[in-house]
């Protein structure tokens, strides 16, 4: 029988970018994800704003995605059980001016991008042919930080035949689990995020997996950490989840329970590695750390023993 493998796809359609997609599978508690890089077929490039607003591009890429997704799992023996994809699924309700999930996700203090009707993405997509048959630079399109949503409706429409889809926001989950912090793209931010994140899924625990990380999907650490994310949310059950909208109106953003996050016990057991330098193995967790930062760690600003036992403690504990 085929094992279940849970899925996280971080949307992308920028051109010669690999869209990242995380196959994660549970193994005796902890969420781990396949490497997938090094296999003989790989993640399917975006074509950018210049084509995203042609619906038989997106319709194209959205097969392709469904085609390796399909090609992984026959690989791995593995059955796509859930797929969290992090854009809406489908233009806002003409009824409404404002997606509840969002305006929602807007009050809890997590900006997010206003997700157009169907009217009003037939106007976008008229503006930037207009641009651009003016001789307007692709760089330039109006709504750029919009036109990405319709490449994402048609990959929810083609990986809905596979699996159940549902809407995640990544940002979403990592605000729940550090409120304060910083941009994905900072230097050192996607580390701690996935930091964060593996005390729920115990991944990644070892320095053999944080080597592993650069091998799950395409993409930079801060799309891999997103994707890896999606399929953490994909992972759960119903009883651990929340949402931000309205499940009877389709009108919602999936994300970890608070009460799983409260009682959900931290899986510290696997938490062997330093979670600075990523090279030394505490035997006991947290045992030895002060030492081990005071005079060894090299994932620690310059300082005197003090300061760095300071920045562990802040970071770490």
């Amino acid at each position: 029988m085929d094992r279940s493998i849970f899925i996280g796809v971080d949307v992308s359609c920028a051109v010669k970018k690999r869209i990242p997609i995380v196959f994660a599978e549970k193994r005796e508690g902890r969420l781990i994800p396949l490497p997938v890089k090094e296999l003989p077929f790989a993640a399917p490039y975006g074509h950018g704003n210049k084509l995203v607003v042609e619906h038989e591009y997106n319709l194209n890429y959205a097969r392709q995605i469904r085609q390796y997704i399909s090609d992984v799992c026959h690989f791995y023996g593995v059955k796509p059980e859930r797929i969290a994809i992090d854009s809406p699924l489908r233009p806002r309700s003409e009824e409404i001016d404002y997606r509840v999930a969002e305006r929602e996700l807007n009050q809890a203090g997590i900006r997010c991008y206003k997700t157009p009707s169907k009217p009003e993405f037939d106007e976008i997509i008229n503006k930037v042919r207009r641009h651009l048959a003016l001789g307007g630079e692709v760089a330039r399109v109006p709504h750029a930080m919009q036109l990405w949503m319709l490449a994402g409706f048609e990959i929810s429409r083609e990986l809905a035949k596979i699996a159940p889809v549902l809407e995640v926001f990544p940002q979403a989950n990592i605000r729940r689990l550090i409120p304060n912090t910083k941009h994905k793209t900072r230097k050192g931010v996607p580390k701690l995020q996935l930091e964060a994140i593996a005390r729920y899924t115990g991944w990644p625990a070892t320095p053999r997996d944080w080597k592993i990380l650069k091998r799950i999907s395409a993409g930079s650490m801060h799309d891999q950490v997103d994707a890896y994310s999606a399929a953490w949310v994909a992972s759960l059950n119903e009883a651990e989840l929340e949402v931000f909208g309205e499940v009877e109106s389709q009108d919602v953003v999936w994300v970890p329970s608070k009460k799983l996050l409260s009682t959900h016990p931290r899986l510290n057991e696997y938490r062997k590695v330093c979670p600075a330098c990523h090279e030394h193995e505490f035997k006991r967790w947290p045992w030895g750390w002060d030492a081990h930062a005071a005079h060894r760690c090299k994932g620690l600003s310059k300082g005197t023993q003090e300061q760095r036992k300071a920045e562990f403690r802040r970071r770490f504990l």
